[in-house]
Order: structure tokens, then C-alpha cells, then sequence
């Protein structure tokens, strides 16, 4: 998807720009998801009882682990629409948003 505010992040020894953010439903794998619960619990992460998928910060963990970026740069700089659109095709992986809408996200935002 497009941002609609690219930023800039410290990857390694260099600042890169980020425009856009691809998420491949192909790297959504156990590992995402438990190193995702593992961080979302261990930084205060909070939830109703067996509903961890409805929170957005774990999604946004979720989706860190896909990308290859630390959960703080996405959350510090992710502008607010952008980070809706992120969580909700993270969501759409989840099975938490009706498949058009997933379809909508993955291809409209990419245009």
C-alpha cells in the first residue's frame, strides 16, 4: 500500500525512505504471529479476554515482523490514515475483515 506520508527510518548503517508498505499475505507465518503476541505482551500490550486480534498495536506488531521493521519506527511514524489502512489489512489476514474489503486494501492502496 501507498503511504500517504512516506518517512524516514535508520535500517542498519543507513537512512532509508519508506513510500510504501508491501504486505505479502506469503510471509504471514506462525513465526509472525507469535513473535508478534511476544512483543505486544512484553511492552504492556492490553486486550479483552481471547480478542488479542482486535487490537491494533498488535497488529501494527504483526505487521513489523512481515516488513522487516522495528514495531517503534512504524508506530512513530506511520501517520494516522496510513496506519488504519495497515492495521486493517492486517485484520483482513486475521480473518477480521470481510474478504472484499482485504481485496480492496491489498489492491486499491497500491495504485
Amino acid at each position: 500500500m501507498k503511504l500517504k506520508k512516506p518517512f524516514k527510518i535508520k535500517k542498519g548503517d543507513e537512512e532509508i525512505e519508506v513510500k510504501e508498505l508491501k504486505i505479502d499475505p506469503e510471509k504471514f507465518t506462525a513465526s509472525v504471529v507469535i513473535k508478534a503476541e511476544k512483543e505486544f505482551l512484553m511492552t504492556g500490550g492490553i486486550f479483552p479476554s481471547g480478542a488479542m486480534e482486535d487490537s491494533r498495536a498488535f497488529m501494527l506488531c504483526a505487521a513489523s515482523k512481515m516488513l522487516g521493521y522495528r514495531t517503534e519506527d512504524l508506530e512513530d511514524n506511520l501517520s494516522g490514515a496510513d496506519f488504519m489502512n495497515l492495521t486493517n489489512v492486517m485484520k483482513g489476514l486475521f480473518g477480521g475483515t470481510a474478504l472484499e474489503n482485504l481485496i480492496q486494501n491489498l489492491l486499491g492502496n497500491q495504485q
